[in-house]
């Protein structure tokens, strides 16, 4: 597609927003590829949408970078593989992968007392993750600091996400986030979620909604293990973060922030990050499937208490300069997905000198979108000024 001249940001976010607008075929490989021209000063850009089924944020940004060198140099084309048919083809058919399961008990049984051995490991923890979420005291010893998925309460960012999506971008200077984050003690990611739970806070007094809790983040984390990061599939689990939003004063809220990660990082990533991966395995597509029919089909996002209030999260981004066909990659925005109960998804991704932000929100519960990204802005830009030199 070409952006109609002048091909400003504006005019670009505009198509990305309704490029996320359009569902994925599940009749088509679930990915899609736009390539865009006629940006300003000359530019293009590759926008890539995958399902979140498919690739997690890491695995995602990992094979969208395959796509570009790390020199200027144009390789040329690898040399196609001829591959030989078989008779072999994919099943996908439920009478096809029932036979094809007796197929693999007939020639290996044991097989059997594996699955339902790991299966009930699997449930043991979940039970006892389960109740050190759920039991206040156990919580505190074991997480102290840490949010319960009983604490967030509902706010005008919670409820279902609807089709029709909105996405704006920001930059800030990398090195000076780096500056402000180290000389206050804290980390990158300490900052960018104190920036956010800013802007969150002066978007809800604009809505003239008054919080009677903290607002909650759900942070995903990379579960993976030692392994290639460029591993399809999704191996993202989550954490819950209080984003300190009543603390008015940007450097003590960034300080309780950090604090709090601190404290809890590494214990999440290990129980509760694991547990919310276990659940699918012990349930199985086929009651995941049902439940999340009768989820969309009654509207529960939209009733019952959601465990956070945003999604917040950061990836890493690519330690060298990237090239396209002898083009230098001069930015490159995130986007994460909204699910559940959210309707506003903030993802941050480090690209060469900037902190490149990505918002994206339900077109009807976050029309206000541009007005958080110049909050967000604003909030670092604070950090950022007010650093001693």
């Amino acid at each position: 597609m070409a952006l109609p001249t002048p091909g400003t940001p504006d005019q670009f976010d505009a198509m990305i927003s309704e490029l996320l607008s359009r569902p994925l075929s599940p009749k088509r490989p679930l990915w899609q590829l736009l390539v865009s021209e006629g940006l300003e000063d000359g530019r293009a850009a590759l926008a890539l949408k995958v399902h979140h089924a498919l690739a997690d944020g890491v695995s995602g940004a990992e094979t969208f970078a395959s796509l570009f060198d790390i020199a200027p140099d144009v390789r040329p084309p690898a040399p196609r593989e001829v591959t030989i048919d078989d008779d072999e083809s994919t099943v996908t058919s439920s009478f096809g992968l029932v036979r094809e399961g007796l197929q693999r008990i007939l020639v290996r049984p044991q097989i059997i007392f594996e699955n339902v051995g790991s299966w009930v490991n699997r449930l043991f923890a979940i039970g006892r993750a389960g109740v050190n979420v759920a039991v206040p005291r156990g919580r505190r010893h074991s997480t102290p600091g840490q949010p319960s998925i009983f604490e967030a309460r509902r706010t005008s960012l919670n409820g279902a996400a609807g089709v029709e999506k909105e996405f704006h971008r920001l930059r800030v200077p990398l090195a000076d986030v780096k500056r402000a984050a180290k000389s206050r003690g804290t980390s990158i990611t300490d900052a960018v979620m104190s920036s956010a739970s800013g802007a969150l806070r002066r978007l809800l007094e604009d809505r003239g909604e008054t919080l009677k809790k903290d607002l909650i983040a759900f942070v995903p984390i990379n579960v993976r293990g030692e392994g290639p990061a460029a591993q399809l599939g999704n191996q993202i689990s989550g954490m819950l973060v209080a984003l300190h939003t009543d603390i008015v004063d940007a450097d003590e809220r960034l300080a309780a922030i950090a604090e709090d990660s601190a404290q809890t990082a590494g214990i999440q990533r290990e129980v509760r990050a694991r547990m919310l991966q276990d659940i699918p395995r012990v349930l199985g597509p086929t009651l995941l499937s049902l439940g999340g029919k009768l989820i969309a089909e009654f509207g529960l996002f939209n009733r019952v208490p959601p465990i956070a209030n945003v999604m917040l999260s950061s990836v890493a981004g690519p330690p060298i300069p990237l090239w396209l066909s002898g083009h230098r990659v001069a930015s490159a925005a995130p986007v994460g997905p909204l699910i559940g109960s959210f309707s506003l998804n903030i993802t941050v991704l480090g690209m060469g000198e900037n902190l490149e932000f990505g918002l994206l929100g339900c077109a009807d519960r976050m029309h206000d979108l541009a007005t958080l990204r110049d909050y967000l802005f604003e909030e670092a830009t604070l950090l950022i000024d007010s650093t001693p030199t």
